[in-house]
């Protein structure tokens, strides 16, 4: 019995130190799909928009009620550029997060608003002419 009670609990130790040491990509995530999905929505749009590394501001769109990505990461230092590209206005409005307090005013459609980060965290922000219309920029 004592033999059968060691074996298990070196499978046990075995399979939590494989669990451990697996699967981890170093990017910060839980690993969830939502978080996965997320980041990649953001990789995708910084590598097209030229991304932070490259000196380039990281791009979010606003089309209809929506920011595009709705959670977007950047550098410290980095400039974030919102483009209103829907039909209606929109604003960009610090709701929350370290860093200087930030608000574009109405963005009319095709009107820009560009941002830079300067402190880490993650910043919440939204429209103050449709409620419910949120986003957050992520500072690494």
């Amino acid at each position: 019995m004592k033999q059968l009670l060691a074996a298990l609990a070196i499978c046990l130790t075995l399979g939590l130190v494989a669990t451990g040491c697996g699967g981890d990509d170093d990017n910060g995530d839980s690993g969830d799909s939502a978080a996965t999905t997320e980041q990649t929505a953001t990789t995708e749009k910084q590598a097209s928009g030229g991304g932070a590394a490259a000196g380039k501001p990281v791009e979010i769109e606003i089309v209809d009620i929506d920011y595009d990505p709705k959670d977007a990461t950047a550098k410290k230092g980095a400039t974030v550029k919102w483009t209103n590209t829907g039909k209606l206005p929109h604003t960009v409005t610090k709701d929350g997060g370290p860093g200087a307090d930030f608000d574009s005013g109405t963005l009319q459609p095709g009107d820009t608003y560009e941002q830079t980060f300067a402190t880490a965290g993650k910043i919440d922000y939204l429209c103050t002419i449709h409620s419910g219309q949120t986003g957050s920029v992520t500072v690494q």
